[in-house]
């Protein structure tokens, strides 16, 4: 083989060389772009983008239970019900009645504390703890069917501490009893969920007046939020025993020895003037909401009592 035909075999060679690498290259970039293609042409996956809160740690475990004296001491101290000056009516501190709740009241050597029950309501028995230091004695006032039972409570010591369980008809009474120096409720009173109370101790009248008034009034929006107060005179025989409206009509209460029946006005001391009222049995009922009333008595008794809507 000449050098001529060395050189034409030798340049073939390199053209059929570089084809193939061509071929190859072609091959490649169209599988890359099929790749490519392909990878578009999936979904793309979707990452949950979670909302506040929602990677909260979970907290699986349970309040914690107290157990033995310090479970009692818990629920001892919150069942306790303190004596508050919105539920004072003259000096009668009012509770509302809740069935196991503690109630707190407060006596002081040489005083008495009056705890009055329902009328109608009658003592079965009376247990105390301490039976030495405190004494606790019955009794009763009116008849028939304004009777009303009380227990005179009365320290021989300050600083004392004592409970007091008292058992009626109708419910039972858990008090805890404190004895201080000189401070003492001079009387203590309830008032019931159901106000029960001022349906059965409505007085019986020709005509049965009074239950008309029980079935017309609204127990449920029943509110007692009123103050009574002597503002001028002796107290009359006629002063309000309980106030309450039930947001459509007031309710105003006198006891059953009144010998005379007072002038309402609607207002008070300074601007006050003469409004409709019915009586039926002991009640004045005033077919609105009342926030402030004067009761006056005629030519032979100037007493003069202030009711006022308490504030909130």
């Amino acid at each position: 083989m000449n050098i001529v035909q060395k050189i034409i075999l030798i340049s073939l060679c390199s053209v059929f060389l570089c084809a193939c690498q061509t071929d190859k290259q072609i091959e490649g970039s169209s599988y890359a772009l099929a790749v490519d293609a392909g990878s578009r042409l999936q979904p793309k996956k979707v990452v949950p983008v979670p909302m506040p809160g929602q990677l909260m740690p979970i907290n699986n475990r349970e309040p914690k239970q107290l157990v033995g004296e310090n479970a009692i001491d818990e629920a001892n101290k919150k069942s306790l019900k303190q004596p508050k000056s919105g539920g004072y009516i003259n000096s009668i501190m009012t509770f509302d009645y809740m069935q196991g709740a503690l109630y707190q009241v407060y006596a002081a050597p040489l005083n008495v504390t009056d705890i009055q029950f329902q009328n109608g309501e009658h003592i079965v028995a009376v247990g105390a703890g301490d039976t030495t230091r405190w004494l606790v004695s019955k009794t009763y006032s009116g008849i028939g069917a304004t009777r009303q039972e009380h227990l005179l409570v009365k320290p021989t010591d300050e600083g004392l501490v004592n409970n007091l369980v008292v058992t009626t008809d109708l419910r039972t009474y858990h008090m805890m009893l404190r004895s201080t120096p000189k401070t003492y409720m001079a009387s203590v009173t309830w008032r019931y969920p159901n106000s029960d109370n001022l349906i059965t101790n409505f007085e019986d009248v020709p005509g049965d007046s009074d239950t008309e008034i029980g079935s017309e009034i609204d127990v449920n929006q029943m509110t007692f939020n009123y103050d009574i107060k002597l503002v001028k005179g002796p107290k009359p025989d006629w002063f309000p025993k309980i106030v309450f409206n039930d947001t459509n009509k007031t309710y105003i209460k006198f006891t059953s020895n009144a010998q005379e029946a007072p002038s309402l006005l609607i207002g008070n001391t300074k601007s006050n003037q003469i409004t409709n009222f019915r009586v039926q049995g002991n009640y004045y009922v005033i077919d609105k909401v009342v926030e402030q009333a004067l009761l006056r008595g005629g030519p032979g008794n100037q007493s003069v009592v202030q009711i006022s809507m308490k504030k909130k």
